[in-house]
């Protein structure tokens, strides 16, 4: 799995109910992008986050990515079987964005 965690940003400084922002502007960034995002759910194994799927038209693969405010941690990810070339780009791409917009670092492969 190829895994990018933004550390260190302006993300966590935020009280509760700017939560809901910071998700719109996550989804900005990702239609601005091109790409699909699924609608927003929860991971059953982690309570509190906000999860999508990135789908590049009718392209395979998939990325995802996990705001989890609760652990102060903003993932972009991608499994062994849902690699593509598009994702393996655009990760690059989105973590740059996500740099710009949130402030901090991201780190590859946490």
């Amino acid at each position: 799995m190829i895994t990018y965690q933004l550390v260190n940003s302006n993300l966590f400084k935020l009280k509760p109910l700017d939560q809901e922002i910071i998700c719109e502007e996550i989804e900005k960034i990702v239609h601005a992008s091109g790409l699909d995002p699924s609608k927003r759910m929860t991971l059953r194994t982690k309570k509190g986050s906000y999860h999508w799927h990135l789908k590049k038209q009718k392209e395979k693969g998939v990325l995802e990515i996990t705001y989890w405010p609760s652990k102060e941690r903003l993932l972009l990810e991608i499994h062994q079987n849902r690699r593509a070339n598009w994702n393996e780009e655009m990760i690059e791409t989105l973590s740059a964005l996500f740099e710009d917009a949130f402030g901090g670092v991201v780190i590859k492969n946490v």
